[in-house]
């Protein structure tokens, strides 16, 4: 049963999951729990919540749908979204309000949004005991730096020795010119100032804006323009912090924040299997997302044959990036166009044979990836195109928790994390297939696989992927420029070497030598591209 009590064994307060328990702290600072996905992790949140909630309770949650979730199991708590109208008035007419609620629930971009105090605080100069966030947060704006039009009004330099709202503290000569500096010695100075400029921060007048303006105020006048950081990790030491996310393990690694967990996580037998990839996202002129019909005929028999037997779950890319020549001067001007991929590739593959009662098509990013359980009864997941994330993301979760997040661990966990989507959750020993394009790192698949071997029952299979390929090695440099002609011209070169498999391909002389030429027009003067080739990427080349 997913409870939180008292540890017969231990005497200590325990957080039972559905298969696994944890203990629960009592400590300040930040604690990482990772109980796996479908563990009961939305259970347990309200259970802290009602046993603790005199001590004051936050609760972040990733989305609207999870927030109105949690108000199913804690009816009468103050739940914080902007489709909870009356809340919203609520809390825009008297922001300061919320520290009497004793339970709070917040989505994690309001958490970063709006000033962090109005959360934090309870009753009358405490603080929260416990703040409860469901989901690594994935919402990381950038800092929230004071307008420029704030600081011309609050701070500048001009050539005038006095100002009537401030005081001047030093000087500087440019050229024959003495410009003088004004700051400003409390927040009344401030607000005149600020009204004088007559620049509005907020476009609405209520209690929330101008709680939020004093704010800024306030910070420019104790801290000056530096930017107002909002992380976790800054006030993880004033209260007890608990991150809960099925994969936290993944990204944390052997962070010493981790509680430590007794139990099993899943229990399904598990197949990969990978398959070829005839489309890229970003296509040459004329790709049309019709096409598809035309390029991929053998995935689209695979896909019905898979939706005749069981139910399938395709997550793929939002759009398809299609390049059209404009017809203008330039030849290399292009305009793009952009498709609803995941609409228009079910309705193909449907119109092909797939069963549709028995097929769901997403695009990674879209919240039912992570977060949904609407495919809790489906038994294959495809991941279908390769993918990428921002170059920021990882710098921006490691600054926001305190600890260095890579690259690779962060999308490993995603994708466990959407595996997690399908029967495996339910923790039946039910068993699923994973299917993944060529273009997707096999490497990285070979991982999740191993994944799930090291946190299943000993009983299960996880089977489908041999040893991971050699990490791929940049070319030797006298052939760098040579392979470089030779994946423009045959794009499928790259994805054999960077994915270690072997490939042959067959190419005119007349090709070979317009994109490579050599002092004299003949087959033997590739001989040694032809060995090199063949012996160290295992990539065999026959010139006709």
């Amino acid at each position: 049963m997913i409870q939180l009590k008292i540890d017969p064994s231990s005497g200590e307060e325990t957080m039972y999951f559905l298969n696994c328990s944890s203990p629960f702290p009592n400590t300040n600072g930040l604690h990482i729990s990772a109980s796996s996905c479908g563990s009961g992790k939305t259970t347990i949140i309200s259970e802290i919540a009602k046993t603790h909630a005199s001590d004051g309770v936050l609760i972040v949650v990733p989305t609207i749908e999870a927030a109105e979730e949690l108000s199913m199991k804690l009816p009468t708590t103050f739940i914080l979204h902007t489709r909870n109208i009356s809340e919203m008035e609520s809390y825009r007419n008297n922001p300061i309000g919320l520290m009497m609620k004793d339970t709070l629930v917040i989505t994690s971009a309001r958490l970063i949004i709006d000033p962090i105090e109005l959360f934090l605080d309870y009753g009358f100069g405490k603080k929260r005991k416990y703040i409860l966030i469901d989901e690594l947060i994935n919402f990381y704006p950038e800092p929230y730096s004071i307008p420029q039009q704030i600081m011309d009004v609050l701070t500048y330099i001009d050539c005038t020795k006095t100002h009537k709202t401030g005081h001047t503290i030093d000087s500087v000569v440019i050229g024959k010119k003495t410009y003088y500096r004004h700051t400003y010695g409390s927040i009344g100075e401030l607000s005149a100032a600020y009204k004088v400029g007559k620049y509005k921060l907020f476009g609405k007048t209520n209690a929330l804006n101008e709680y939020k303006t004093e704010r800024i105020l306030q910070h420019v006048l104790s801290d000056g323009f530096s930017p107002i950081q909002q992380k976790v990790i800054d006030f993880a030491g004033e209260h007890v912090v608990i991150l809960f996310d099925g994969t936290a393990d993944i990204v944390f690694d052997k962070d010493k924040r981790m509680l430590p967990l007794s139990g099993t996580r899943y229990s399904s037998d598990i197949e990969f299997i990978q398959f070829p990839m005839p489309i890229k996202r970003k296509n040459k002129e004329g790709f049309k997302v019709d096409d598809f019909e035309k390029y991929a005929p053998e995935l689209m028999k695979m896909i019905a044959d898979i939706t005749q037997k069981e139910k399938l779950l395709v997550v793929t890319w939002k759009t398809i990036d299609v390049f059209k020549n404009t017809g203008e001067a330039d030849k290399y001007e292009t305009a793009k166009e952009s498709y609803n991929f995941p609409v228009r590739l079910k309705e193909i593959l449907v119109k092909n044979g797939a069963v549709d009662s028995n097929l769901k098509v997403i695009y990674r990013g879209s919240g039912q990836d992570r977060g949904s359980n609407e495919y809790r009864d489906f038994e294959s997941i495809m991941f279908l195109g390769e993918w990428n994330l921002p170059d920021n993301i990882t710098s921006d979760i490691g600054s926001m928790f305190g600890f260095k997040c890579e690259f690779g661990d962060y999308k490993k966990s995603l994708i466990v994390q959407t595996i997690c989507r399908l029967q495996i959750r339910k923790h039946q020993g039910l068993p699923i297939k994973v299917y993944f394009s060529e273009d997707i790192d096999y490497n990285l698949m070979w991982e999740v696989q191993e994944y799930f071997k090291a946190n299943s029952n000993p009983g299960c299979k996880i089977i489908g992927l041999t040893n991971p390929c050699p990490k791929y090695t940049k070319p030797e440099k006298g052939y760098m420029i040579d392979l470089t002609f030779l994946m423009g011209y045959d794009a499928n070169i790259r994805n054999a070497i960077e994915h270690n498999r072997p490939y042959s391909f067959t190419i005119t002389l007349d090709d070979l030598y317009s994109i490579i030429p050599k002092d004299k027009k003949g087959k033997d003067r590739y001989t040694r591209l032809i060995k090199y080739l063949q012996n160290e990427l295992q990539i065999t080349m026959k010139i006709k």
